[in-house]
Order: structure tokens, then sequence, then C-alpha cells
């Protein structure tokens, strides 16, 4: 038992994910979206291209040609768990994620968690693979297929994310290695996924994960193992995992990226000692004609429902996405506003506000100010963004310009009168706790603009359905308030419209 003879497993991602541009973190939120307006639909592809082409011709988000958008109907779902695609009375539906809604589609959209938490599920073998048609038929594409038989007639069962996370600790814990020197050689991970000492595991023991890499610098490597072909072939896409927050690739391999190395530390010992495994090909290994045993696997939803993070005991999830939990179990991602602190730093500078601009902002701890981070996640959300950019637009076409920092949305001077705004994507669920940060936040933005006498205004996706937070607002706070009704228009209480209206929005 050891190194294969030939390799078996000898990619990662089978089809391109474009992860190593900058932007790709917003163009993930933007398809999560797009997804989004689909869930529980019946899948029509016609539709969905429709939709895809709205994007494609606005500079910040296109990553390539994506006249066919093959990557968002294949990769994003198979190997990123966006969606999955179910069978239900004879038609193809498709279903947004879990994990998806709360870390891309929420109020504060987090793709360093989403890919964490993703990466932490994705295993060899996999569901991946099955293309299903509105016809009602399925097939798997040839080279997906004949690797999953593969895999399974070598008996493997193996994550390489829980793989690295495991090196990782091997190195600092057995050989000592500091934590920012850690690095994971992809020479190293393409042996320990070829060899069947570690690779019929899920998550192999951290002593054989030692004992083989102690081996590999004894004795003379198959010629396979030096093929440079080979290595590039592997270590195709692994830029994937520098949007967990955890890792940076480089040529050689993989290092622990800039941040808080204590926390990193933390999300590799939690995804090391994962137990959580894909088992639905469990009854392949023994079966006399595999392929027929993986198609049927395939053909179920069984995979899609299992790639889905939300699904990993809500405690794990809570440590490795920094979300909270409420009191009734559920985890969330708001913070409570005793967590909303005015540092001492100097508040930033004004700027005109830039339409269209990419607004990710997936930090990996590198900010000083905590609550920063929060903020740029909220101004990451695809709402958030589109009633932002109509409000601006608006105020413009009157004659007034608009500016913006990192913390505030938008403020204007209308006349001699400044207007500052905070713009809250919000529904029936959150819209109290998304008005108290609002209420908060504006006043302390007045305090560090130095913009005593401006009027402060929030500007929501919905209407309040408690009539006493309008009354509470206006009468009591001073604080103007409006909602959106449509792609056009916003309305607001009576007691608001002579302040509003001179903004142009009313």
């Amino acid at each position: 038992m050891g190194l294969f003879e030939n390799p078996v497993i000898t990619k990662f991602f089978s089809n391109k994910i474009e992860s190593s541009r900058p932007e790709w973190g917003d163009y993930i939120l933007e398809v999560a979206d797009i997804f989004s307006t689909f869930d529980g639909e019946e899948l029509d592809r016609n539709l969905l291209e429709n939709r895809f082409s709205t994007i494609s011709g606005r500079s910040p988000y296109v990553l390539r040609d994506v006249a066919n958008f093959r990557d968002e109907f294949g990769a994003y779902g198979t190997y990123l768990g966006l969606y999955r695609i179910e069978k239900e009375n004879s038609k193809w539906k498709i279903y947004l994620s879990n994990a998806a809604k709360h870390f891309l589609c929420s109020t504060e959209p987090d793709v360093e968690s989403f890919c964490r938490t993703q990466m932490s599920l994705f295993q060899y073998p996999n569901g991946a693979g099955a293309i299903q048609y509105a016809g009602g038929k399925v097939s798997m594409q040839a080279n997906i297929r004949d690797d999953t038989v593969r895999e399974i007639k070598n008996h493997i069962r193996i994550n390489l994310f829980r793989l690295i996370c495991k090196l990782s600790e091997v190195y600092h814990e057995y050989e000592n290695v500091p934590i920012d020197d850690i690095n994971i050689s992809y020479d190293i991970l393409f042996l320990l996924m070829n060899d069947d000492r570690i690779n019929m595991q899920f998550s192999p023991d951290n002593e054989d994960i030692y004992s083989a890499i102690i081996e590999y610098k004894k004795i003379n490597l198959p010629q396979w193992a030096t093929v440079k072909k080979n290595i590039t072939n592997f270590k195709r896409n692994f830029h994937i995992f520098d949007r967990t927050g955890m890792f940076k690739h480089t040529k050689n391999g993989l290092h622990i990226t800039d941040g808080d190395t204590f926390k990193i530390y933390s999300y590799i010992k939690i995804i090391a000692n994962m137990k959580h495994d894909f088992t639905g090909f469990e009854s392949c290994y023994d079966s006399t004609n595999i392929e027929a045993s993986v198609k049927s696997v395939v053909s179920t939803s069984a995979w899609g429902k299992y790639f889905d993070s939300y699904i990993i005991p809500t405690q794990t999830l809570q440590l490795l996405s920094d979300s909270i939990i409420d009191d009734q179990g559920i985890l969330i991602d708001e913070l409570p506003l005793d967590y909303i602190k005015i540092e001492t730093q100097e508040f930033p500078p004004l700027q005109d506000y830039q339409s269209n601009q990419i607004r990710t902002f997936a930090s990996s701890g590198k900010t000083a100010d905590p609550f920063e981070t929060i903020i740029k996640r909220e101004k990451a959300n695809r709402e958030h963004g589109r009633i932002l950019g109509r409000i601006a637009s608006i105020i413009r076409a009157n004659g007034n310009n608009v500016f913006e920092n990192i913390f505030i949305d938008l403020l204007s001077v209308i006349g001699t009168q400044d207007y500052i705004f905070e713009v809250k994507s919000n529904n029936t669920k959150n819209a109290l706790s998304q008005i108290r940060k609002a209420i908060a936040q504006l006043y302390e933005y007045r305090y560090r603009s130095n913009r005593l006498s401006a009027i402060l205004c929030i500007i929501l996706q919905q209407k309040p359905l408690q009539d006493w937070v309008i009354d509470y607002l206006v009468k009591d706070r001073g604080i103007m308030i409006c909602w959106i009704i449509d792609d056009f228009r916003f309305e607001c209480p009576q007691e608001c419209f002579d302040t509003l209206s001179k903004t142009g929005i009313i």
C-alpha cells in the first residue's frame, strides 16, 4: 500500500472558475442574485441566459466571454454549491442553496464565509457532473463519469480542503513550523491525494499524513509525481482557496494569508476535524456495475442537498463564519447594537459617489475597525446597491452632487441643507433590527462628519409593518424615512413629504 502506480485524482475542479480575478467576489454575488430570482421555479435556461445577459455588458463584472454562461450553469452549482436542480412532478426545478441565501443574498454578504464553509464539504468522489435537461433526461459528462468510476474502483474517499487543513496542523504541531510560515506545496498534496494510505478515508489521521510526507523525502517518487504538466493540471482552480480568507496561492503552493493568524488557525482546526461527509456513493463501491450505480446516485438531488454548508451543525457553522446565533438557535448575519463602536481613528473624507463600483469588500480580518467590515459587507448587498444607485441618479438629475465614504452611504447638499442617507435592505423579519442599526449609524455619521445640522434619512427596501416605528422615527427622532415601491418610485409618510421632495426622490 502507498502511492498509486498512476494518479487517480489528477485535477481539482473540472470547470473553470474565474475566482482569481479581483472582481470575482462581486461577480458571484451577481450570479447568486440572479439564481435567487428563480429559486423554486421550473428550470428555463433561456430565461436564465436573458438575465445573465443583463450583467454581461457592465464593465466591473465582465470576466470573459459569457455568451453561453456555461460555467455559471455548471461549476457554480456543482463545484461551489450555489444551487441544485431537482426533479418534481416530471419538471426540473432550480433551488438556491441555503448557504447561498445566507452568505451571498443576505443583508451583509460574506463571500469568504461562503467559500470557506462550502469548500469544507467538497470531496472525491462527488456528485458533480450530472446535467439535467428540461425534457426529463439525465446524463453525465463522459470525463466526469469516468473519473468518478475510477475513484470508486480505487476506494477513494477524500476531502481536499480538509486535507490541506490537516497538513497545516501537521507542519505546525509535528514539525513546529510557525503558522505564518506554513507552506502547503502542490507536489505534496498531489502525492497525498494519490496515496491509498491517505485517500481511502475522508479525514485521514494526522499521524498517517506525517509518516507519508516523511517517507516521500526518502523514496524515489513515481514518474507521474515529477511531471510538470500533471502538477499544473492538478492545481488548476486552487485560487478558490484565496477566497476562504485562510490561504493564498502562489506558484508553488498555499500559504497562510495575511490577517488574524489566531483566527485563521482556529478555522484550520475546525475544518481539519470535521466529520461531515457525502456517503451517497457507499453502495457503489461493492456494485457489479459501478457506472450504472454512479449514474443512479447523480440522477438524484442527493449531492446538491449535501453540498450546502447550512447543513453543518449550527455551532460549527457559527465558528467558521463569525456569525452569531439568536435566542432560537438560528444563525443570523447581524451583530448586536453594542458591537457598534465609535472608533478613535479619523473619519474618512467624503468623495464623489461612484456608480457601478465593485463593492464586495470581502475582508479577511485585515480591517482595524471590525465595524468597518460589517459596513463593507452590507454595501455589497445587491438590493442595497440598486436602491443607492437610484437615489444618487435622482439627486444628480436635479442638479445636486452626491458624496460617500466607507461609512456614509450617501450625502448631498441641497441648497444649503445637508442630507445624510442610510440605505437598508429589509424584509418583514429583519426590518426592526435594520432600522435600529440605521438610527445608530446616522447619529454617529452626522457627529463624526461634523455635519451637525444634517437631515437624517433612512431609505428602506420595504415599508415597515409597524406604524409606531414610523411615528417614532419622524415625530420622536426627527429622522426622515421612505421606502421603494417599484423600480422608479419612492413613498414616504406625509410628514416627510415636504423635506424629502426637495431631494427629488419623492
